[in-house]
């Protein structure tokens, strides 16, 4: 029998919660399609791999009317394992649909992490409810979270880089040079995460913010590695589909990116002080993965019309030398076209303080970066399409160094923003 809570805010309290040593949480809206395989999925693993220890799947909904709840509560059977908590949907959570799909995230994970807590949770693994495919190899983090020894793991999904090309060329690299820990993926929505780090985590005031139903999972990640926490990484599977989510390439960077910018503010006496970066402890081997087959000369047609329409923008934004430099690459045809790594780190750090000094509207700003990121993937493609996963993963590598490279350029310019003053360019 499934147990039922009211809302996010009142979650079961710890006088009349069971325990459990391990929580796996699921946060759903309208997922009828696949929440209930992801169930049946997680409690085949719990049962075959975690017997010794007690454990629950918290089902935190924001109101489905599709049937995802009675297709979680068939596949969990009557066995008391389904927990359901509810999360509040606010009107501001329909103006804008988040990248990752889900209206109104940050309150359906504070709805898991409390119930968690009061469950006295040793480990909470959060699945998303796109997928089953990945719970099995979650469950190799466990043992590290509930032995103490870990705080925060993050995945590194089994795909080639140029499959997610905003994490690997821009979200990746940022996050490594700012906090020194080489995460690959800082924004996932699955991660495990320890009692002690829910406990730190909960009492911030980020949860009921608007920005954060789009950032939280990459809060959590920087929230993870500049708290002093101990960090890690599991190698699960393929990352889960994105089934029912429309929202274009302008957008995706615009809600990403800004989240990473806006995250880098309040952090920056942190920042600021780190200098290279560390490998954080890998659970499970690697898998190899198969180039994907795309085409990257429709990416370099649409930097080239990006560029004849933005070049008003991007002066606002970049130096001189940077504006020639981008205006060359546009007339470069296909054929041994490239973005210089150095060119491509100090066009973010130069994004990054237009966007901190509000040269122009963020959003407006954020949205013009879409052409030249489109540029830099075709140029990554054009690099690996004939490559190795391994020899992909070395080229990324070595943009991270570029990054970590001209992390000096971004703190000389955040330290006297009076020098950022680009000088408009005629055309």
């Amino acid at each position: 029998m499934a147990i039922t809570g009211s809302n996010s805010s009142a979650a079961t309290s710890e006088a009349t919660a069971a325990t459990a040593d391990v929580v796996v949480g699921l946060a759903t809206h309208n997922h009828a399609s696949t929440a209930g395989a992801v169930v049946r999925d997680a409690r085949a693993s719990l049962e075959r791999l975690l017997s010794s220890l007690r454990w629950c799947i918290i089902a935190a909904d924001g109101g489905s009317t599709d049937g995802t709840l009675e297709r979680m509560r068939e596949a969990a059977g009557d066995t008391g394992a389904l927990v359901e908590v509810q999360y509040p949907l606010k009107p501001s959570d329909a103006l804008e649909v988040p990248y990752h799909g889900l209206a109104g995230r940050a309150r359906a994970l504070q709805a898991i992490f409390s119930e968690a807590r009061a469950r006295q949770a040793r480990a909470c693994l959060v699945l998303d409810a796109r997928s089953a495919a990945s719970s099995t190899d979650w469950l190799h983090a466990i043992d590290r979270l509930t032995a103490e020894e870990l705080d925060f793991v993050a995945p590194v999904y089994r795909r080639h880089p140029a499959t997610a090309g905003l994490l690997h060329g821009l979200v990746s690299p940022v996050f490594r040079a700012l906090y020194g820990v080489r995460l690959v993926s800082p924004l996932a929505g699955e991660f495990a995460c320890s009692r002690r780090f829910i406990e730190a985590v909960l009492g911030d005031p980020i949860w009921e913010t608007d920005s954060a139903q789009r950032g939280i999972d990459l809060w959590l990640s920087t929230a993870a590695v500049t708290g002093g926490f101990h960090v890690g990484q599991a190698n699960v599977g393929a990352r889960p589909g994105d089934e029912g989510q429309d929202v274009d390439v302008a957008t995706t960077v615009a809600q990403v990116v800004g989240a990473l910018f806006t995250d880098m503010e309040p952090r920056v006496q942190v920042w600021q002080r780190i200098r290279g970066s560390r490998a954080v402890p890998q659970l499970a081997e690697r898998r190899a993965t198969e180039s994907p087959s795309v085409d990257p000369a429709p990416l370099l047609e649409s930097f080239q019309l990006g560029a004849g329409a933005l070049q008003d923008v991007w002066a606002e934004v970049l130096p001189p030398m940077a504006i020639l430099q981008w205006r060359r690459l546009a007339v470069q045809p296909l054929d041994g076209f490239r973005v210089d790594d150095a060119l491509w780190a100090r066009t973010i750090y130069d994004f990054a303080m237009g966007h901190r000094l509000r040269v122009i509207a963020r959003d407006h700003l954020l949205r013009s970066l879409t052409p030249m990121y489109l540029a830099w993937l075709a140029s990554f493609i054009l690099q690996v399409r004939h490559t190795t996963a391994a020899e992909a993963e070395a080229r990324i590598e070595r943009l991270g160094l570029a990054f970590e490279t001209e992390k000096p350029y971004l703190i000389s310019q955040w330290r006297w923003p009076e020098r950022f003053r680009p000088v408009k360019l005629r055309r």
